[in-house]
């Protein structure tokens, strides 16, 4: 959007000091002599791509206080962390291609090679790419996410990078050849206890007097068992490396306040099948934001806008094979008003319908909801409202509650009048992305039931 634009050519503008300066040299305008050869590519190409890739760990960690996470994931898709979960991957890849030119059949360097690739997880990269611990570093330079940081955050959602979090979690538990974040490669030493295959009995195949022998593995080399200093065989265990869903946030944060994560109780409803064309309306109630004394305008309303827009497509995407129904947003009206009761009243009216104004399906409100003597949004919700649906309300703040207490100072309500399902959301915009989480896919249900379909 225009918003998004402006804010970040500002970013681009104030953020100059930090930029990566280039010497005006004339190696770097001369193009190569040749076409990129298949020589070219096996004696240089990766050299130069690990080259670049540390002079990009070197870039971020020179400016570790004025880069955070959240800002190169809004700007980019990606971050630090991200970087250190595409070094897991890469190593799980090539476990899969040594595996399958070794076809099951390692040399004791080749099975060390594999036990020491599966045991490089998250946490390794992570120190790899900081440079340090991540807790040290986040104690060292990690500030808390202002709400403007947040918000354009969630906007930028579409872009961000994603991870499969199977593919990052350690394989096996790793001796005394554990990677060294510090060092520029792994050193593949001998493990200080025996893992061996499940398959009982290795099988020593012919081979020349100067090859080491080769061991026929299980079927799943990565299933192993530990043989203690005792001589008992155990299975293996370890702690898992802590991974987080959204890069830029600590992994603790983002489970408290996640409703993925409020308990196994709580589970997302399928969308309803019926195609949804949805007239939305989002209504700003904030003095502040109507007199335009925000140095960035209103953020609650974008914000509304975006997530709901993400929830949507989450629903669409849940959708089985043989649905070929969808949710979409057919028009969305927006508007700003100051906590005045009856101003809160005559747009939401309006938008119902009420003297030949938009006929919205639903309407959300932003804002008005606490304790303060201005916060009015909820009275003048139930002076339109004709049946209130108080359960909505309460089943997403006891939600929400859970991941953050004060959650419970909201006074949210929601109810229906003629075909309109109206809503109050909090003017956080942190607060609106919690709730329209668990909202929307409900809501979608509450639509087509008012409407019949």
């Amino acid at each position: 959007s225009v918003f998004i634009f402006f804010c970040r050519r500002q970013q681009f503008q104030e953020s100059e000091a930090i930029h990566a300066v280039h010497k005006e040299d004339k190696q770097l305008k001369s193009g190569m002599t040749v076409a990129m050869t298949a020589e070219f590519e096996s004696k240089f190409k990766m050299k130069l791509e690990s080259g670049a890739f540390k002079s990009l760990l070197k870039h971020l960690s020179e400016r570790s206080d004025a880069v955070q996470n959240i800002d190169l994931m809004t700007i980019s898709g990606f971050c630090r962390n991200c970087l250190a979960k595409w070094m897991v991957l890469e190593a799980r890849k090539l476990t899969e291609t040594i595996r399958g030119v070794c076809q099951d059949s390692f040399t004791e360097e080749e099975e060390q090679l594999v036990r020491d690739l599966d045991a490089f997880g998250y946490d390794e990269a992570a120190e790899f790419v900081y440079g340090t611990k991540y807790d040290d570093w986040k104690k060292a330079h990690a500030r808390k996410a202002t709400n403007e940081q947040i918000s354009m955050y969630k906007l930028s959602s579409s872009i961000h990078a994603q991870h499969d979090k199977k593919v990052l979690e350690k394989q096996a538990e790793a001796g005394p050849g554990k990677f060294d974040g510090q060092e520029e490669s792994a050193a593949h030493h001998r493990s200080s206890v025996f893992i061996a295959p499940i398959q009982p009995k290795p099988e020593i195949r012919n081979q020349s007097p100067h090859q080491s022998p080769r061991r026929t593995a299980s079927a799943s080399p990565s299933i192993l068992k530990v043989r203690d200093p005792s001589g008992q065989i155990k299975p293996k265990t370890g702690k898992k490396a802590i991974l987080s869903d959204v890069c830029c946030e600590d992994v603790d944060a983002t489970k408290s306040r996640r409703p993925a994560s409020v308990g196994s109780a709580y589970r997302t409803p399928p969308p309803p099948k019926a195609n949804l064309n949805l007239r939305v309306g989002i209504l700003t109630v904030s003095d502040r934001a109507a007199r335009n004394e925000y140095e960035n305008g209103d953020l609650s309303g974008p914000a509304v806008e975006s997530s709901l827009a993400e929830n949507i497509g989450k629903a669409n995407s849940r959708r089985s094979e043989l649905d070929d129904t969808k949710a979409m947003v057919k028009f969305c009206v927006k508007s700003i008003v100051p906590d005045e009761t009856e101003e809160i009243k005559n747009h939401l009216l309006e938008w119902c319908g009420e003297e030949g104004g938009s006929v919205c399906d639903l309407i959300f409100t932003t804002g008005g909801t606490g304790f303060s003597p201005r916060d009015v949004t909820p009275e003048a919700t139930r002076e339109v409202i004709e049946r209130e649906a108080s359960g909505l309300m309460t089943f997403t703040t006891s939600l929400c509650a859970s991941m953050q207490p004060l959650a419970a100072l909201s006074r949210c309500t929601a109810g229906i009048r003629g075909e309109t399902v109206i809503v109050n959301l909090p003017g956080n915009p942190a607060a609106v992305g919690q709730m329209l989480d668990i909202l929307v896919p409900l809501l979608l249900h509450a639509v087509k039931d008012v409407k019949g379909l």
